[in-house]
């Protein structure tokens, strides 16, 4: 494990501490599960643009494959 120090919004932390008092959890896992949630979401919205860009195959050509 490493520490990272970053400021947040004062009333961003207060709903983060209230949050994680009223479910009995530890700030730093829900910072920590909330970055790498972020971080996948990111890369699935970098493939989805990929795959918008094309090459597209004609659904008559893929039907004739079946």
């Amino acid at each position: 494990m490493v520490t990272v120090t970053h400021r947040i919004d004062e009333d961003l932390k207060a709903l983060l501490d209230r949050y994680c008092e009223q479910h009995g959890l530890k700030a730093q896992a829900v910072v920590q599960e909330a970055i790498a949630e972020w971080l996948e979401d990111a890369e699935d919205i970098e493939l989805i643009e990929e795959r918008r860009k094309g090459p597209w195959i004609d659904w008559e050509d893929v039907k004739n494959t079946l």
